[in-house]
């Protein structure tokens, strides 16, 4: 039930079969945009620090890697124990 909840919250898991193909325009366009918007506000870094937008972006990346290896560790103990609704 745990791993159903932090699916949810997370998004779907890895999987090392599930191949995507890459949209290579869209991944140009977006580091061109990230660029122009970079060059467009100085000091961004400064008015994320002081606005506190920046501490709030650490925060929520920590607690995304903390529920990526919350779930990992739980599909580990599901899988070692061969529960019957296991997350494979």
């Amino acid at each position: 039930a745990a791993i159903a909840e932090l699916d949810g919250v997370l998004g779907p898991d890895f999987d090392a079969g599930n191949d995507k193909k890459e949209n290579r325009a869209g991944k140009i366009a977006e580091a061109g945009g990230k660029t122009v918007v970079n060059a467009l506000i100085p000091f961004r870094g400064l008015v994320r620090e002081i606005s506190g937008a920046a501490p709030a972006q650490r925060r929520l990346n920590a607690a995304i890697d903390a529920g990526l290896a919350r779930r990992g560790f739980l599909r580990g103990i599901a899988k070692g124990r061969r529960c019957s609704r296991s997350p494979d």
